[in-house]
């Protein structure tokens, strides 16, 4: 019989877990290829704990990670991952006990995870184990809109963006786009506002860029400055193919659909845990 145990990620260099995770991740709805630089910049916003997190071992043999990131008395499942050689073992039944066990040693009181909704059997690992759905997140696509606007864009501070997040943003808006995780995002990212309404995006000079944090202060929600705005920076930066992340949540889909944007066909439930 096998032997499954846990070893603390931060006994590991981060090129070696940078490798595991890219591995844990093939033949997986998205599979990703995790740089050094990619996993440190993770480690950075997502506010992830190496302390935590876990390299999983089969008989001693290094098969899998899960990344734990801390806030307070919330932890979020960041990513876990398994090779393919120690799928379909029970493994990642094992492994959530004993994260959940470990959190709540460490006196937390919620647990946080994101899933790829068409991923029916981690849907059911992680509801097996206590998590219940929040809502569903959503992503949205553009390649190169047509646009012209007058509409002049004040670039701001990303931290300044990250203090209007906290302030008038959902309360329990996912994990990435929190006004924590907003205030860790550096350049080549940029965020501009026009009046109430802000935006953060990655690096503009590649063709692909990401619209990172959307928010309306909320005097001026409803008067469509969210399209204002979108339609100003597609303007400012043309010929480029504009992403959003599958982690807004559905009711924020809106903001994307009234620009023209076409919602992606992944889509994840954000979950908890009360530990």
């Amino acid at each position: 019989m096998s032997s499954l145990s846990l070893k603390p990620a931060y006994e590991y260099p981060i090129p070696f877990l940078a490798d595991l995770m890219t591995r844990s991740f093939e033949g997986y709805f998205v599979p990703i290829q995790i740089t050094e630089t990619a996993l440190l910049t993770m480690l950075r916003r997502d506010g992830i704990d190496l302390t935590a997190s876990r390299v999983l071992m089969k008989d001693d043999e290094p098969v899998g990670l899960a990344m734990i990131a801390r806030r307070g008395w919330t932890c979020r499942l960041a990513a876990m991952g398994i090779t393919s050689n120690a799928r379909s073992s029970g493994m990642g039944t094992w492994t959530m006990e004993q994260l959940i066990a470990e959190a709540q040693a460490r006196g937390e009181q919620d647990m946080l995870l994101e899933v790829i909704e068409q991923n029916t059997a981690g849907v059911k690992l992680y509801e097996k184990v206590g998590f219940t759905k929040i809502r569903r997140l959503v992503g949205y696509k553009l390649e190169n809109p047509q646009v012209e606007s007058d509409e002049e864009l004040e670039e701001i501070d990303i931290r300044e963006l990250a203090r209007q997040v906290t302030y008038h943003g959902m309360k329990d808006l996912p994990w990435q786009l929190s006004g924590t995780t907003i205030m860790q995002h550096t350049p080549p990212s940029r965020a501009f506002r026009i009046n109430d309404a802000y935006c953060l995006i990655s690096n503009p000079e590649p063709t692909d860029v990401a619209i990172s944090s959307v928010l309306v202060k909320t005097r001026s929600r409803g008067a469509g400055l969210s399209g204002v705005l979108l339609r100003a920076l597609f303007a400012k930066f043309p010929g480029k193919i504009w992403h959003v992340s599958p982690i807004y949540p559905e009711e924020m889909g809106f903001i994307f659909e009234h620009v023209g944007m076409v919602r992606e066909p992944l889509s994840q439930w954000q979950m908890t845990r009360t530990l």
